[in-house]
């Protein structure tokens, strides 16, 4: 239901994606609008089905109060089927915000990792770089852009097969006195943790395009008015050629040679050709698409989506790397304050059905509770295995498992932390407000 354009180019781009990459998708909104564009495509034959949902995030949501008065948006009951493993990946055009916190508060973050981040790539003169965060952490600590790093290089190797990948961070000069002390002290963290992290040091906005590093560090805010320049940019260039090209008959003539070659520089330029930009650092696979995606981007989305390389091996090697590097990238868990209140917000968001009515699949809400038949095991667990509703490939971590491995994140202006697993296991269970002496 998230978009621009939604729900007719969701819609359209699920119908492409089941059609040409064989996809089962599973859409998730408003049964009657859902079902009445799907009325518009021929799907015979298609892997779609339809999740109602009784209430949609709005783009102007505050991510926080949908968290709590939203209990049954088409989010939640995403992000509720992934978790039961209906299916693989989350995908969405919506609320960026929204998307990230609820995905924290419902599923939590891979251990270690203090806050996800958007991860967007970028088109250079030496193939393709990573821009780590796009837009998911408006404020952040060394300690992120750190952790950024570590994801953003796992990321480039399993996807891209980058043996080391190059990691630089944004900053305003090459040399190391300039940038702020935030960058400054991440830069130190990245700089200790070779041989397991390539820093090359500090990148300036201009040498992101020429290929100077494969994965470029920056908070959100910073990355997000990087990106949506470059795409300006882009948008801005092509426009004016296709005013060269148009303007004469010797223009129309010369476009005739070079248009393989201009088609070829048209489709690098353009965002809905790599569809989404994965939210590292969530235990669970979601995709955040462009606000203004078309059905092609949606269909590229989907296509992001089911690649097993974004599955649990990336996830693994990104634990495993923040493991080797604790000594100069700590980890810092949800304990106190603010965060411990939120740790206690997802544990009652997680017993929300057991204390009402069981819900129903397919009215909106969601089933908590026990492992479903038709419920994918993780590698980890035993054989992946087929199920309706779900992404063809991949394979989401079971429940247990992932309650097991699940740690929270700082609150930020983004992001909302996940459950305290400091504190005790008996007050777990509780609400939070079940005694005085419990609060931060």
């Amino acid at each position: 239901m998230g978009g621009d354009f939604a729900p007719q180019a969701t819609v359209e781009g699920a119908v492409l994606a089941a059609r040409e990459l064989k996809l089962s998708v599973v859409l998730v909104g408003d049964r009657t609008l859902l079902q009445k564009e799907l009325a518009e495509h021929d799907c015979t034959g298609l892997d779609l089905t339809v999740e109602h949902a009784a209430e949609v995030v709005m783009m102007d949501d505050s991510p926080l109060e949908v968290v709590l008065a939203k209990p049954q948006s088409s989010l939640h009951v995403c992000y509720h089927m992934l978790k039961r493993g209906d299916v693989d990946a989350v995908i969405s055009a919506g609320n960026s915000g929204a998307m990230m916190t609820i995905g924290i508060t419902l599923l939590g973050n891979l251990p270690g990792i203090d806050r996800p981040a958007i991860a967007s790539i970028l088109p250079t003169t030496e193939g393709l770089a990573l821009l780590v965060d796009a837009g998911a952490n408006n404020e952040v600590k060394p300690l992120n852009l750190a952790q950024f790093g570590v994801m953003g290089s796992a990321y480039m190797r399993h996807l891209r097969g980058i043996a080391a990948p190059k990691v630089g961070i944004l900053a305003n000069g090459e040399e190391e006195s300039k940038g702020t002390d935030l960058t400054r002290t991440a830069a130190a963290m990245l700089a200790q943790s070779a041989p397991h992290i390539n820093y090359v040091g500090y990148v300036e906005g201009r040498d992101i395009n020429h290929g100077k590093a494969d994965v470029v560090v920056t908070d959100g805010f910073t990355g997000n008015v990087a990106l949506k320049t470059m795409e300006g940019f882009a948008s801005f260039l092509l426009g004016n050629l296709r005013e060269v090209f148009a303007s004469s008959m010797r223009g129309r003539l010369a476009y005739l040679l070079v248009r393989k070659h201009l088609r070829a520089m048209r489709e690098r330029f353009d965002p809905a050709e790599y569809g989404g930009a994965p939210l590292l650092g969530l235990a669970g696979r979601a995709i955040i698409a462009h606000g203004s995606s078309d059905a092609r981007a949606i269909r590229n989305a989907l296509r992001a989506a089911a690649n097993e390389s974004l599955g649990d091996a990336l996830s693994d090697d990104i634990v495993d790397l923040l493991g080797k590097m604790s000594s100069t990238i700590p980890s810092r868990m949800a304990g106190k304050g603010i965060r411990a209140i939120f740790g206690r917000m997802r544990e009652r968001l997680h017993l929300r059905g057991k204390e009402g009515e069981p819900p129903r699949k397919g009215d909106g809400s969601f089933e908590p509770g026990a492992e479903r038949a038709a419920k994918i095991e993780s590698p980890i667990a035993g054989a992946a295995r087929r199920r309706t509703g779900g992404l063809l490939n991949g394979a989401a971590p079971t429940a247990d498992a992932r309650d097991a491995a699940l740690h929270g994140a700082e609150h930020g202006p983004n992001a909302a932390p996940s459950a305290n697993e400091n504190q005790p296991e008996k007050s777990r269970d509780k609400p939070a407000h079940a005694k005085e002496d419990e609060r931060p």
